[in-house]
């Protein structure tokens, strides 16, 4: 016995031999293993990715579709609402009937509500193309008030997030301001009557009658017998 040295008992099986090409078989297996592992994943990933493509463009199928369906409906709930509002605004409506059409035009801007529909109005008085409609314009002689809203006609709608129908409003124009100088403008000259010189004065045309006879008589006296 070797000091330090465990002792052999002549049973031990070497490495080499018979156990070396069965450890290499088993080595491949595992590695063709692990690239099958990877590529499977890869592929469930590549199919995740592919699933959630084609889902979220169902989706937004399902959404488009679903807006060109509603969205005639909900307009011609926008022009009910417009159209309530103008009769309750007017001043030949009966207070009772007013109250009554104002009950349903409240019912009419909750249904809208509910599909995502909300009435607003913008900010500020300068024009805002994006969000109004100029329907209207009204004249001013004040360069600062050009191109702002003079009066809002009629509430815009939203719905989600995107105009549904934009606000409509009138707007001031710009226009040049006639002379202020105090000179009245000129009358425009009165035409002639017909048989008399152009040139003739305002005063020469009121003695017209009577100088027409005097010459009428100058004729008769003058004409050979």
């Amino acid at each position: 016995m070797t000091d330090g040295a465990p002792e052999r008992d002549g049973t031990d099986v070497p490495v080499d031999g018979g156990a070396g090409p069965a450890i290499r078989s088993l080595a491949e297996e595992l590695r063709g293993l692990r690239k099958l592992f990877d590529s499977k994943i890869r592929y469930d990933e590549v199919r995740e990715r592919l699933v959630e493509s084609m889902s979220d463009e169902l989706d937004r199928h399902r959404q488009g579709f679903h807006q060109t369906l509603l969205r005639p409906v909900l307009l011609d709930l926008v022009s009910l609402h417009d159209d309530l509002t103008q009769v309750i605004d007017a001043a030949e409506t009966p207070s009772p009937t007013a109250g009554t059409l104002a009950f349903f035009r409240d019912t009419v801007e909750q249904i809208l509500v509910r599909n995502g529909v909300r009435r607003f109005s913008v900010d500020g008085d300068a024009l805002d193309r994006a969000r109004q409609q100029v329907v209207s314009t009204v004249d001013t002689s004040d360069p600062a008030l050009g191109r702002t809203v003079a009066r809002r006609l009629r509430a815009g709608f939203s719905w989600d997030e995107n105009v549904l129908r934009p606000e409509w409003v009138s707007v001031h124009r710009h226009v040049a301001a006639a002379p202020a100088n105090g000179a009245p403008e000129p009358d425009a000259p009165t035409p002639a009557p017909a048989g008399t010189d152009a040139g003739t004065s305002a005063g020469e045309d009121a003695d017209v009658g009577s100088g027409n006879t005097a010459l009428a008589d100058h004729t008769e006296k003058g004409a050979p017998s």
